[in-house]
């Protein structure tokens, strides 16, 4: 049986407080739980701790483990992060997606990393959710969900918990905070001829040409190898991408100018290999000199954004905005778009492109006829 208590402490300046503690299954020893400033909230609180204690619902046939039912937020907290530094060393998570992962469960601890993983309710998990959307946007909110669902995910599994707060709670819609910024063909031009008089246009220029005629992502810049380019296909060549994110691949000839900035690309690289007498010992196309890969390009993005002076605030990852619109303006479909940018959900791909009403519409034509007429 469960054991908790309620304790009344009283405080100067108003009325008395209920401590409610509970007696680890495991330890044996009394811990804290919670404090609350209504001694209903404190019973209410300290019957559903009870339930948890002792193994979950009542009404459910499935029981908890017994050394587990006792282990707090932080606990699972703790075991997610410790799998995701194991499949970052694996190469099975990217490091930066690691960082993010891990640095998201501090304020998920903040929250709730006292509490028994077994009274954390579905309500609580939503007013956190509702939080988090009003302090920055409902993206963000998403990505704390993500996690939270993770963590719980991890309870279920090793049967500390016999159902999953979290599973049934939707996402928030992100359709008002969707950035629709792209470059038209005149501003890309700005921007390759500020990134060709960079330090960093070396590499630069060609990362943004793959983001632009390729859609890659700032991960598959990084990730590209020169095993994965071809130069002799043709007279084009290829290029293959892999998105560990949605684990997508795909193959592209490759387009006239990345072509070009590949090539001056390697010729770089084995120029300052043969002058300095460097030791190569890795593959990567955009990294350094030695072909070990570079963890980020954002300070050398931010550079060459900042000297360009545009209006809009441009992130890198508004180059696959500018390659989808690119596709429907050219001709294409969403359908189109989605199978080049390597989306396994078109809805995906329709935050991208929002443009089809700008494609050669007769009907538009004739109406414009109709109203110069009138």
């Amino acid at each position: 049986m469960a054991t908790v208590t309620i304790v009344k402490r009283p405080r100067k300046k108003k009325g008395p407080s209920y401590i409610v503690q509970y007696v680890d299954p495991e330890t044996k020893k009394k811990k804290y739980h919670g404090s609350y400033d209504r001694k209903g909230d404190a019973l209410k609180e300290k019957a559903r701790l009870e339930v948890a204690i002792d193994g979950g619902e009542q009404f459910e046939a499935q029981r908890t483990s017994k050394t587990l039912r006792g282990k707090t937020v932080r606990h699972f907290c703790d075991l997610c992060q410790q799998e995701w530094e194991r499949r970052e060393k694996e190469g099975s998570l990217r490091p930066a997606t690691a960082t993010g992962y891990i640095g998201r469960l501090k304020p998920i601890k903040e929250a709730f990393g006292n509490r028994l993983i077994g009274t954390v309710s579905k309500e609580n998990l939503q007013n956190f959710r509702a939080l988090e959307a009003h302090r920055n946007s409902p993206a963000s909110a998403n990505r704390y969900m993500f996690i939270i669902q993770q963590v719980m995910q991890r309870a279920l599994r090793e049967q500390a918990i016999t159902s999953d707060p979290s599973a049934s709670i939707q996402k928030l819609s992100e359709r008002q905070h969707e950035r629709k910024i792209f470059l038209k063909p005149n501003e890309l031009e700005v921007l390759l001829a500020t990134a060709a008089q960079e330090k960093t246009r070396h590499y630069m220029v060609l990362a943004i040409l793959l983001a632009v005629e390729h859609g890659c992502s700032r991960q598959e810049v990084l990730d590209l190898k020169w095993s994965d380019v071809d130069l002799d296909f043709d007279d084009s060549g290829t290029i293959r991408f892999f998105r560990t994110k949605n684990s997508q691949e795909r193959l592209h000839l490759i387009m006239p100018r990345t072509r070009e900035a590949l090539l001056k690309r390697k010729a770089h690289l084995q120029e300052m290999r043969e002058k300095r007498g460097i030791e190569v010992m890795g593959d990567h196309v955009v990294g350094r000199l030695d072909g070990t890969p570079f963890t980020n390009f954002n300070k050398a993005w931010r550079t060459i954004r900042d000297a360009c002076g545009f209006d809009k605030k441009l992130n890198f990852h508004d180059h696959r905005h500018t390659y989808c619109t690119n596709i429907v303006l050219a001709g294409g479909s969403t359908k189109h778009a989605a199978a080049m940018i390597g989306h396994n959900d078109p809805r995906m791909t329709e935050r991208y492109t929002n443009l089809e009403g700008l494609l050669h519409n007769p009907v538009q034509d004739k109406l414009a006829a109709h109203y110069q007429n009138t």
